[in-house]
């Protein structure tokens, strides 16, 4: 009797299945269409998320070391717009009078009512200080007939993390390292239509 009645449920079921794919096809507007777990730009509660970095103040070295302006961004605009809660990692690395230094900014947004957004992220500077090298080959790469000097192991300089909630404007972050101020700007922007 039991395999009798698991035998009515399953072809209950397999007709349900059956005739319900034959109804019609689903239409994008349709939430229930469009799979939760689905990588899709389309998928549900985009956010669009940005983060810039500028160089705030005079150059590291003076304005004769460099061209650059009085803020100069260091990391342009980059934005991308992801399914809420998927995280986003951004990076750059820059040149310094003393080496390399990298960044690296891991954004997740979550969307809460009332139109505010939940920010997490996390800041990672590092540092890769250029090796010691002689006069000659310092002189060598100055005038652009040798190569760059190599750089150590990379140290971390900055490490930073938090979860803030904003309604549109960005989250704006400063450090200084060496004597030179950097803004990270965050920013995560809801795009349900």
């Amino acid at each position: 009797m039991l395999r009798r009645c698991r035998q009515r449920i399953f072809a209950a079921c397999f007709a349900a299945l059956a005739l319900g794919g034959a109804a019609g096809s689903a239409a994008a507007a349709d939430s229930l269409a469009i799979p939760i777990t689905a990588q899709l730009r389309q998928e549900l509660w985009p956010v669009e998320i940005a983060v810039e970095i500028v160089a705030v103040g005079p150059p590291l070295g003076g304005p004769s070391h460099t061209e650059r302006g009085p803020d100069q961004q260091i990391m342009p605009t980059n934005a991308v717009t992801v399914p809420d809660g998927n995280r986003v990692s951004f990076s750059r690395a820059i040149w310094t009078p003393r080496g390399r230094r990298a960044f690296a900014v891991d954004v997740v947004a979550h969307q809460h009512p009332g139109g505010n957004v939940e920010i997490e992220w996390d800041l990672l500077v590092e540092d890769a200080p250029y090796e010691t090298v002689s006069v000659g080959e310092y002189l060598l790469h100055r005038l652009r007939f040798g190569p760059r000097p190599e750089v150590g192991p990379e140290q971390v300089r900055v490490s930073r993390a938090d979860i803030v909630t904003t309604q549109g404007e960005p989250h704006v972050e400063t450090v200084e390292i060496d004597g030179q101020k950097y803004e990270i700007h965050v920013f995560a922007l809801s795009v349900r239509g």
